[in-house]
């Protein structure tokens, strides 16, 4: 048997409780071309081919969001300042997410419907991305999705 709690302490647990809306996604280990990215296959069921660059493509049943995994090889061996310095030479005032650090990076580009966000880990010769647009008025609903998956793209 279990004591009766206080009503200050049933009252600090109702606190903590998530919302029912707030229930966990089914997220799924997906590996591509070298590799692994958590996703959550309740968001991105739909199969959505190829992508350029080839890669694996998952969109919501509605066709509102889309993810793309892909890997790229790093022919000249750049770093990841480089590498993005290189591929969008414009200055990047248009970004409202620009980090670069050794081995990654990591940047965010709104238009007006849309937010771009794409991920890229340098791991030897090869370069991992994920890209995933969403629209713009569902920032806040994608924003932890869009962590949980950026942070878990890791190598095969």
């Amino acid at each position: 048997m279990f004591a009766r709690a206080p009503h200050s302490l049933v009252l600090c647990f109702a606190l903590l409780a998530p919302p029912a809306h707030a229930a966990p996604h089914d997220w799924a280990t997906l590996q591509h071309d070298g590799a692994i990215v958590q996703v959550p296959r309740d968001v991105f069921a739909a199969d959505a081919g190829e992508g350029t660059p080839k890669g694996r493509m998952l969109k919501t049943a509605d066709g509102r969001a889309h993810l793309h995994v892909f890997t790229v090889r790093n022919e000249r061996g750049e770093s990841p300042g480089a590498f993005l310095a290189r591929v969008f030479p414009r200055e990047r005032t248009r970004l409202s997410y620009d980090r670069v650090a050794r081995n990654f990076f990591a940047v965010s580009q709104p238009s007006e419907t849309l937010i771009l966000y794409r991920r890229c880990n340098f791991v030897a010769r090869d370069i991992h991305c994920v890209d995933l647009q969403y629209p713009r008025g569902e920032k806040r609903a994608f924003d932890s999705i869009v962590t949980r998956i950026s942070l878990s793209l890791r190598p095969r």
